[in-house]
C-alpha cells in the first residue's frame, strides 16, 4: 500500500520533538512493507536557518518533503484564512512533486486536526480518501478553544476514517462532534530496549521523567512531590529529562527545597542517550493533569522501568499492578506516597516481563498492521464507491 502522511515536520537536532511521533509511525509501515512519503509544511516561527523551498530527505525507508517559505503562524494572528490558503498551496507543490515521483497514493494519512485540516482540499481536488489520526489534548480540556472546534468540525465532514491514541481522547472527540473513533495508541521507537544491568543494594535509587518543561507536564508537582518524600530519605536522585518555558521556576523550586543535589534538570537528549538514562534508572514518575496516551511512559515500560503515573487520561489504559501504579492528578501527597513506595518496592518488579509485555502490546510491528487495517477497509470502500 502506498500511504501519504501529513505530518508537523521532520526531527532533527534542533527539534527533536517535532514529528517524532509521526516518524516512528511512519518507519514502523514502511517496515512493514508500505510505501510511505512523508509531506509536511514548516511555518514555525524559529531563529534559526531552514532553507527556502521543498527540501527532500529518505532514511529508515521513508521519503520525506518539506516546505518552508515563510513562519505563516504569523500570517495567521491577522488572517487564519490566509495562512491556510499559504499552507494549502504549498501542500500542493509538495503533492505535485511526490505525485510525478511516486504516483497517486492509496491513502491520505493526516496527524492531528491542525495538519489534517489543510489536506481536505488536496483530498478533494485529487480523489483521495483521507484517514486522520488525533493525538491533541486540548480536546479533554474542560473549555475547547473555538478555533479548534471550527477546524475540526469542518475536517470531520471529508475523513473516511478518523483514529484517536486512547479511549478516553475518542471519547472526549465523540462528545464534542459526534463522531466515531477507532482507538490505536502511539508507536514506541525500536530504540527503547531493556538491557540488564547489575546493580548493588547499597547504591542510590535513581527516579527519571521526560517531558517538555511546560505547565501541562505538572513538573512543579513533581518537585513539590520529591520534596515531601526526601524528607526522610536521602538515597535517591530525580533526573528530569526535556527543556521548555517552565526550566528557570522549576530550578528555583528546586534550589528553594534545598534539592540541588537530588534533581537534576538535564536538558533535552537525543533517544540514544534518553534509552541509556531509561536503562541505568529504577523507576519512572509521569506526574501530568492531562495525557492523551504518553509514549513516554511506554517508553519507560519498554527499557523494563516500574512506572508511577498520574490518572491523566492515558496511562489508565496500558498501567497494572504488574508494571507500576496509579495516583490522582494534582495530588502532591498521594504522588510522593507512591514515590515512597516504589523507593522500597521497585525490585519487586520483573523489569524483564514488563519489556516484554510493553513490546507485545505498542511495538512498531503491532501498532503498524493496525493502522494497515484501517487503511485497507478505507481503500476497499472507495474502490466499492468509485465503481458504482
Amino acid at each position: 500500500m502506498y500511504i501519504l502522511m501529513i505530518s508537523r515536520g521532520i526531527p532533527s537536532d534542533k527539534d527533536p520533538q517535532w514529528g517524532c511521533f509521526e516518524q516512528d509511525q511512519a518507519e514502523a509501515l514502511a517496515a512493514l512493507g508500505h510505501k510511505v512519503v512523508v509531506a509536511s509544511v514548516d511555518g514555525r516561527l524559529r531563529f534559526y536557518y531552514r532553507k527556502i523551498g521543498i527540501t527532500t530527505v529518505k532514511k529508515n525507508g521513508v521519503i520525506y518533503y518539506n516546505s518552508f517559505i515563510a513562519p505563516v503562524a504569523n500570517i495567521g494572528l491577522s488572517s487564519h484564512s490566509l495562512s491556510r490558503r499559504v499552507r494549502e498551496w504549498q501542500l500542493e507543490r509538495i503533492y505535485k512533486m511526490v505525485e510525478k515521483t511516486y504516483g497517486k497514493p492509496d491513502v491520505v494519512y493526516g496527524q492531528y486536526f491542525f495538519i489534517s485540516y489543510t489536506a481536505i482540499r488536496l483530498c478533494q481536488k485529487h480523489n483521495l480518501p483521507l484517514v486522520t489520526i488525533e493525538h491533541a489534548g486540548r480536546f479533554r480540556e474542560e473549555k475547547v478553544d473555538r478555533r479548534s472546534l471550527k477546524y475540526s468540525r469542518e475536517l470531520y465532514k471529508y475523513t473516511a476514517a478518523n483514529i484517536a491514541v486512547s479511549h478516553s481522547l475518542a471519547n472526549a472527540l465523540k462528545k464534542l462532534f459526534g463522531i466515531d473513533c477507532y482507538v490505536i495508541h502511539n508507536v514506541y521507537s525500536k530504540e527503547f530496549q531493556y538491557f540488564p544491568q547489575e546493580k548493588k543494594h547499597s547504591e542510590t535509587v535513581r527516579f527519571v521523567s521526560t517531558g517538555s518543561l511546560v505547565p501541562i507536564k505538572c513538573h512543579n508537582l513533581l518537585i513539590e512531590a520529591f520534596a515531601k518524600f526526601g524528607q526522610s530519605k536521602d538515597n535517591w536522585e530525580l533526573n528530569i529529562i526535556g527543556d521548555g518555558v517552565c526550566r528557570k521556576s522549576l530550578q528555583q523550586q528546586i534550589e528553594q527545597s534545598g534539592l540541588t543535589e537530588h534533581i537534576h534538570l538535564v536538558g533535552r537528549m537525543p533517544k540514544s542517550k534518553i534509552v541509556n538514562i531509561l536503562n541505568a534508572s529504577d523507576v519512572y514518575v509521569l506526574s501530568s493533569r492531562i495525557e492523551t496516551f504518553s509514549v513516554a511512559s511506554i517508553e519507560a515500560l519498554a527499557c523494563g522501568l516500574p512506572v508511577i503515573a498520574t490518572r491523566c487520561g492515558g496511562p489508565e489504559e496500558f498501567m497494572n499492578e504488574n508494571n507500576g501504579l496509579l495516583v490522582p492528578v494534582n495530588d502532591a501527597d498521594a504522588l510522593a506516597k507512591g514515590i515512597g513506595y516504589m523507593y522500597e518496592h521497585y525490585r519487586d518488579y520483573d523489569r524483564q516481563a514488563i519489556a516484554d509485555d510493553c513490546k507485545a502490546r505498542f511495538s512498531s510491528e503491532v501498532i503498524a498492521g493496525q493502522l494497515t487495517e484501517i487503511f485497507e477497509e478505507v481503500t476497499a470502500r472507495k474502490i466499492r464507491k468509485d465503481q458504482e
